[in-house]
């Protein structure tokens, strides 16, 4: 018979359960909690400071009715709402937070399984880390792509258009007016990035992995099929925990098979960088070693097959179209293992379906950008009246300048968001570069670099600091020509701190001018998932701990061999080990709190910078030990 691990704290007669099931109905829970029903935590991390993850609040009540039609007690509980847009210096700095938040919700409370709700990009790996730790059932929810902007009949993607257009605005193409506009035009409500950026990245991996329903994690915010995928997991968590089934448990479910079948899908995205990270972390805390390398044979075997931005052409409308995940899956065959377990239980073989090719106008934001609409037709707007057609928000008409659209295309999109394996996007998304400038390696995602030369040598120009780049980057007097490799270094997780994605080196105003779009570019840092361009990041180790990368100084020749996965400086190791003896490190100017302790604990980028006290190479470590359930 299941026995609930909450029953330790509600079951009895003693003054201690009775001054436990008193808190729970002084809270408004009238269930009666010494009937076996588990308790399913809620974990909210909807925030107005956060628009990926506000949509997330809506999805509560839907939750908790899906939770009590299956059998169980809900309880939601706040965590902290890591948000890239407002957050700074950056989210990252954050995630091992959340994960620790998550972990003692789980351990110190009487819960029995956690529904994650989850959206920007570091609070799905954040909490599915802390879940993970915490061995309870799990499953996880997420917010959904927002709709699209429109401007000049273009769809916008979310980030990558923006990267677009301020490219153009250096470049001197797109003028005052046009930027204003198309500032207009990408407020088009909350939700996650509607491309293949972190957020939909870690969604469609998460849902692989096995905690997010089979084919869920594409549905649009806001949408009737976002309810309800709150609502069947409230229903499927709950039937999990009353199965109490040792394999439903984290510890179990995260296999290297899984790993590998995740590194699989995030090659064949050609999704963010930033998921490298997250995958290693999240494997250290179930003891396993997930190398970077691994990353780079992978992405020799497996095509970029997601014809989605920044790689491709489409959104992430069109992608859930064409049957998400599982038709991602269903295309990739034999290079996945699909027997292993979806979120329900089920083999991942029996969710498998063949894509589907995608026609007619795909969903948009309406013209006030509040609230995304999913239709599939024209525009729907919010009041839900007659339709009409997509908004332009075009500036007036400025005879001084030009105002080319964001982004080349049509509001119908991509006929094949998932492409054969015999037609890809690109033959590889990502390789893992060493060398004397990266001795434990870097990334660069090859499928959002088209222009990277696969053998360059050429001179560092090199800022030593973000706000340094930023004031010198477009001086119209800079020193620097296309064949430049632009170098960013006290962008890593200690130096920061956290790593922020400051690994996309704007192009110098300069050269932009000139009509360059693309050049080598290089950081200790990480670079957006909606982004794009020939960079090399994650650089470890980083400047801040004596990597070699801030030992370069301008002028030194850095080469760059793709295929022999080669990232070199010019220097001998001896001008290096002096360099380095000379070498005077800045002092932190955080002396105590939060960012001191990270700066204390955090490792690098190939080892998914999760903290020294929370990874668990063992299984003694990996034991989780309850709290005494006596007076507090």
């Amino acid at each position: 018979m299941y026995t609930p691990r909450s029953a330790e704290w509600f079951v009895g007669d003693s003054e201690i359960s009775v001054m436990h099931r008193v808190a729970l109905r002084n809270s408004g829970v009238t269930e009666d909690l010494e009937s076996g029903r588990p308790l399913i935590g809620i974990a909210d991390s909807s925030s107005t400071l956060n628009p990926c993850n506000l949509p997330l609040r809506s999805l509560v009540e839907d939750a908790e009715r899906g939770i009590r039609e299956a059998g169980g007690i809900p309880v939601v509980f706040p965590v902290m709402s890591l948000g890239e847009d407002l957050m700074k210096p950056t989210a990252m700095l954050y995630r091992n937070l959340l994960s620790i938040e998550v972990e003692e919700y789980a351990r110190s409370y009487p819960l029995d399984g956690l529904l994650l709700l989850a959206g920007c990009d570091k609070s799905l790996p954040g909490a599915l880390m802390g879940a993970a730790s915490a061995n309870l059932p799990t499953l996880a929810v997420v917010s959904g792509p927002r709709a699209a902007g429109v401007l000049d009949d273009t769809r916008l993607g979310t980030g990558t258009a923006l990267w677009r257009a301020d490219h153009e605005r250096q470049s001197g193409t797109r003028g005052t007016a046009a930027w204003k506009s198309f500032e207009r035009a990408l407020a088009c409500g909350p939700g996650t990035c509607n491309t293949m950026g972190t957020a939909s990245t870690l969604a469609i991996l998460t849902e692989v992995l096995g905690f997010m329903l089979p084919g869920t994690a594409g549905a649009a915010a806001g949408s009737v099929a976002r309810a309800d995928a709150a609502y069947r997991s409230g229903i499927t968590l709950t039937e999990t925990v009353l199965r109490a089934d040792p394999a439903d448990t984290p510890q179990r479910i995260l296999t290297e098979s899984a790993f590998r079948n995740a590194l699989v899908t995030l090659c064949a995205l050609g999704g963010s960088p930033n998921a490298v990270i997250h995958l290693i972390a999240l494997a250290g805390r179930m003891g396993i070693t997930l190398d970077a390398d691994t990353l780079d044979r992978i992405s020799r075997e497996v095509p970029v097959i997601a014809d989605i931005e920044p790689a491709g052409a489409g959104l992430l409308a069109d992608f859930d179209r064409a049957g998400g995940t599982p038709s991602l899956l269903h295309t990739l065959d034999t290079l996945i293992d699909a027997d292993l377990r979806a979120a329900d239980g089920r083999p991942w073989r029996t969710h498998l379906r063949a894509a589907e090719t995608v026609s007619g106008q795909s969903p948009v934001a309406p013209a006030n950008g509040t609230e995304a609409q999913r239709v599939s037709g024209p525009v729907a707007p919010a009041n839900g009246t007659e339709a009409h057609p997509a908004p332009s928000l075009d500036a007036p008409a400025d005879d001084t300048e030009h105002e080319p659209s964001a982004r080349p295309g049509h509001l119908a999109g991509t006929a094949r968001p998932i492409r054969p394996l015999t037609d890809p996007v690109a033959p590889e998304a990502f390789a893992v570069l060493r060398g004397n400038l990266a001795p434990r390696g870097s990334l660069i995602r090859l499928a959002t670099a088209p222009d990277l030369r696969r053998v360059h040598t050429g001179p560092a120009l090199v800022w030593h600091s973000y706000a340094q780049m930023r004031r010198e980057v477009h001086d119209p007097n800079l020193a620097v020509t296309p064949d430049t490799v632009l170098v960013l270094t006290g962008a890593g997780p200690v130096g920061a701190p956290g790593m922020p994605e400051w690994g996309v080196i704007p192009i110098p105003r300069v050269l932009a001018a000139q009509g360059v779009t693309d050049m080598l570019r290089i950081s200790d840092g990480r670079m957006s998932g909606t982004a794009f361009g020939s960079c090399i990041v994650h650089v470890s180790p980083e400047a801040a701990i004596g990597g070699p990368i801030g030992l370069v100084q301008t002028g030194d020749l850095i080469s760059l061999d793709l295929d022999a996965r080669s990232l070199n400086v010019d220097i001998d190791a001896a001008e290096l080990e002096a360099r380095l003896a000379a070498r005077v490190q800045p002092e932190p100017a955080d002396l105590r709190g939060w960012p001191l302790l990270y700066r204390r604990h955090v490792g690098q980028a190939d080892t998914g910078c999760d903290f020294d006290f929370l990874t668990a190479h063992t299984p003694e470590q990996r034991r989780v030990v309850q709290p005494v359930v006596g007076l507090s």
